[in-house]
């Protein structure tokens, strides 16, 4: 099984990116996790494929970097079993990489559903107090045309570097915020490992079914 982490974040060295790293050591990777031994997980970096914002563009036709970062992103998103979306929320929304990504993954950009009925997991995170409003834009439009399932479990990840400086304890019985969201992370992820070992045996039918009408209802 292998699980893909997206870091929405489009600049370098973000707080998403750290975040994609706790998530994959602490549980991911965990012998506690439920499928330990058996899963592989890959974090994806939108910072690493600037020029993805140009596949909408004036000047994306005949663009061989353009075609090449949307080749590699997109083979990734086809291996992977299950998928989680870390989302820094900017002035409200989510990233404009973001926003492109979940775009590439329609049918006629993608030449088929490269998410279809795979589960995710939502995570937002925020450098204060937000947070809510990226796990509110993905659940309620990225699933109409990606044809990915969400997962009802999502967690908000608030003041983002206070939670990155805290040891990993989601076990702890004390009442402190980051040690409860340490908790929903690992729940909702060991969660989304027996969606994605469920979905995988009957996926491909699936998806075959959603090519009928690939552009929502």
């Amino acid at each position: 099984m292998k699980i893909l982490l997206i870091s929405g974040s489009q600049r370098k060295y973000s707080k998403s990116a750290d975040v994609a790293k706790v998530i994959q050591g602490n549980i991911l990777n965990s012998d506690d996790s439920i499928s330990s031994g058996t899963v592989l997980s890959e974090i994806l970096e939108l910072s690493a494929y600037p020029n993805l914002l140009a596949h909408y563009g004036s000047d994306a036709e005949g663009n061989d970097e353009l075609a090449k970062d949307k080749d590699e992103v997109l083979a990734k998103l086809y291996a992977c079993d299950a998928v989680i979306f870390i989302a820094p929320e900017w002035g409200g929304m989510i990233p404009p990489a973001l926003v492109n990504l979940l775009l590439l993954t329609a049918n006629g950009s993608a030449n088929g559903l490269p998410l279809g009925h795979k589960p995710a997991f939502a995570v937002g995170i925020s450098a204060s107090e937000g947070g809510s409003n990226p796990i509110s834009l993905l659940k309620s439009y990225a699933a109409k045309n990606s044809h990915l399932v969400w997962l009802p479990l999502h967690a908000i990840i608030t003041n983002v570097d206070s939670f990155l400086s805290q040891h990993w304890q989601p076990n702890s019985d004390s009442d402190s915020r980051v040690f409860q969201v340490q908790s929903r992370l690992t729940v909702g992820i060991n969660s989304l490992l027996i969606y994605a070992k469920q979905l995988a045996p009957i996926r491909e039918e699936l998806v075959e079914l959603s090519k009928i009408h690939p552009f929502g209802q």
